[in-house]
C-alpha cells in the first residue's frame, strides 16, 4: 500500500457510552476512547477539520482536551455523516473508529447500536451492510480505509430482542475496483468485547491505540499489519483480554483469533453453596430481567464480565454467571457486592448477605 499525506486523511469516531434505552446500558469507556483516537490523530496531522467526531459520554467521561468538536452519536447524526458528508469529500485515507454496544443478528451481520438506541426502539447500524458499501460508488472519493470497531458481538437471540431489531441497509452502489480495506474488530460473531470502566475504556481501544502510538514515525498511514500482529500478541500475553479478534487484511485475508480466558482456581464454594446462591438469584425479581443483570455484568472486573457464556433464559444465565465467578478468585464476592446495589435494603439483599456469611467468610480454625 502506498503512504497517505495526514492532510488527506478523513475520519469518523463514534463513542456511545450512554444510551437512550436508560442506565442499564451504561458503558463507561467508549467515549473516551473516542477522544483518545481523536487526540492521536490530530498528533499524526490529520486537520480538525477532517475528523467527524460523534459522542454520547456519561457525566464522569474522560479523555484529553480536543479542538475538535463533538456532535452527537444519534442516527440521523452518524446518517447524516456517512450518507451525505463523506460522499461529498475525497482524500488519501479514510479511518473509521467506532466504540460501543454491538450484537450479532440472526443473518450474521454485525449490528452497531445508535446512542438513541431504547428498548422499544433498538436503532442500529449494520456494520457488514456498510463495510461493503463504503467500498461502492457511493463512497467514490475513499479508496483506501481502515475500520476499528471495539464492541461485542454477542448473538441477538441470547439476548431475547432478535425479532425486535430494526435492520437499515444503507444505499445501493456499484463496486469499485482497486478498493483496499482494512478492519480490526474486538471480536468475533458471539462474542464479548471486555470493557474497563474503571480506567474508562476497552481492552481492545487501549491495546489498538498502544500499538497505533508505538508506530509513530514509519510512514502514514502505520503498518497496520504490524499493528494488528501487536494488538494480538498483546491479548496473547496479557490477562485482560476479548473472547476474540477478528480482522481482514489489505489483501482481504481474514482471521479469527480465540483467547480462552486463563485458568484460575475455584473458590471454596460447594456445589451445595452454589446451588443456593443461584435458587436465591433465580428467585430474585431484578434478576430475572436481562437488562438488570447486564448491569449486575457492568460492576464486575472487566476481565471476568467478558469470561461469562451468556445465555437467552433467565435461570440458565444465572447459572453461567455464578459458575464463572466462581472459577476467579472473589468473583462470587465481587457478584454479591454488585448484586447487592441493585435494591439495596431489600429483603432479597438482606438473604444474600446471609449467604455470603454463611459461605464466603472464613471460619476460624479450631
Amino acid at each position: 500500500m502506498t503512504t497517505a499525506r495526514p492532510d488527506r486523511t478523513y475520519a469518523v469516531v463514534v463513542g456511545v457510552e450512554r444510551y437512550a434505552a436508560g442506565p442499564p446500558w451504561d458503558l463507561p469507556g467508549p467515549g473516551a476512547d473516542a477522544r483518545r483516537f481523536t487526540a492521536w490523530l490530530r498528533g499524526r496531522g490529520v486537520p480538525a477539520a477532517n475528523i467527524s467526531l460523534l459522542l454520547a459520554p456519561l457525566p464522569a467521561a474522560g479523555g484529553p482536551e480536543l479542538d475538535v468538536t463533538a456532535g452527537p452519536a444519534g442516527r440521523e447524526a452518524v446518517q447524516e455523516v456517512l450518507t451525505r458528508r463523506l460522499p461529498a469529500l475525497e482524500g488519501d485515507l479514510l479511518w473509521v473508529f467506532w466504540g460501543g454496544h454491538g450484537v450479532t443478528d440472526p443473518q450474521g451481520h454485525r449490528r452497531l447500536f445508535y446512542a438513541d438506541a431504547s428498548t422499544d426502539d433498538r436503532r442500529n447500524l449494520d456494520l457488514d451492510a456498510w463495510l461493503t458499501a463504503a467500498t461502492t460508488d457511493l463512497l467514490p472519493g475513499f479508496q483506501r480505509q481502515i475500520w476499528l470497531v471495539d464492541s461485542c458481538q454477542t448473538f441477538v437471540e441470547d439476548l431475547g430482542f432478535a425479532r425486535s431489531l430494526p435492520g437499515e441497509l444503507p444505499p445501493g452502489g456499484d463496486r469499485l475496483p482497486g478498493r483496499e480495506q482494512f478492519v480490526l474488530l474486538a471480536s468475533g460473531p458471539g462474542q464479548r468485547a471486555v470493557n474497563d470502566p474503571a480506567r474508562q475504556t476497552g481492552a481492545f481501544s487501549r491495546a489498538a491505540l498502544a500499538a497505533l502510538a508505538a508506530a509513530d514515525g514509519e510512514d502514514w498511514p502505520p503498518r497496520m499489519s504490524a499493528v494488528a500482529e501487536t494488538v494480538i500478541r498483546k491479548f496473547r500475553e496479557g490477562a485482560q483480554r476479548p473472547t476474540s479478534l477478528w480482522y481482514r487484511s489489505w489483501a482481504s485475508d481474514v482471521r479469527h483469533l480465540a483467547f480462552p480466558a486463563a485458568r484460575r482456581r475455584e473458590e471454596p464454594v460447594p456445589d451445595a453453596g452454589l446451588s443456593e446462591l443461584i435458587a436465591l438469584l433465580a428467585g430474585w425479581p431484578s434478576m430475572t430481567d436481562r437488562d438488570q443483570r447486564q448491569l449486575v455484568l457492568g460492576m464486575l472486573p472487566a476481565d471476568l464480565s467478558g469470561a461469562i457464556p451468556r445465555l437467552g433464559a433467565a435461570r440458565p444465565d444465572i447459572i453461567s454467571i455464578v459458575r464463572t465467578c466462581r472459577r476467579y478468585p472473589g468473583g462470587l464476592a465481587a457478584l454479591v457486592e454488585a448484586v447487592a446495589m441493585v435494591e439495596p435494603g431489600s429483603l432479597e439483599q438482606r438473604e444474600l448477605k446471609d449467604w455470603a456469611a454463611r459461605w464466603l467468610t472464613p471460619q476460624p480454625e479450631g
